[in-house]
C-alpha cells in the first residue's frame, strides 16, 4: 500500500521546488520576535496550509524559535502581522 497518494506526493515535490527557491533570497528571519536565531530555516504559511499551501505570497521566511512563538500564540501573531485571516 501506498504511504502517499500521487496527488500528495506531487504536491510535496512542488513543495520542494518552492521552498528551495524561497530560501534563495530570503536566509534571514522576518518576524525577530521571541529568542530569535536570525537564521531563517522555517516557511510559516501565514494563511495555513490548506489551499495556501504552495502561494508563495503567503509565506514567511523565519528561524525555528520564532515559528514556535507565532503558531503558540495565534492571537498576537495575527495582530502582528505574521499570521492573516484565512478565508
Amino acid at each position: 500500500m501506498r504511504k502517499v497518494s500521487k496527488k500528495l506526493a506531487r504536491q510535496n515535490n512542488s513543495y520542494s521546488k518552492l521552498r528551495r527557491e524561497f530560501f534563495k533570497d530570503k536566509t534571514l528571519c522576518q518576524a525577530v520576535i521571541h529568542n530569535c536565531s536570525l537564521k531563517a530555516t522555517d516557511v510559516h504559511h501565514m494563511k495555513g496550509r490548506g489551499k495556501y499551501h504552495l502561494d508563495t505570497s503567503t509565506w514567511l521566511a523565519v528561524c525555528r524559535n520564532c515559528h514556535n512563538w507565532i503558531e503558540e500564540h495565534p492571537a498576537d501573531a495575527k495582530e502582528l502581522g505574521y499570521s492573516l485571516k484565512r478565508n
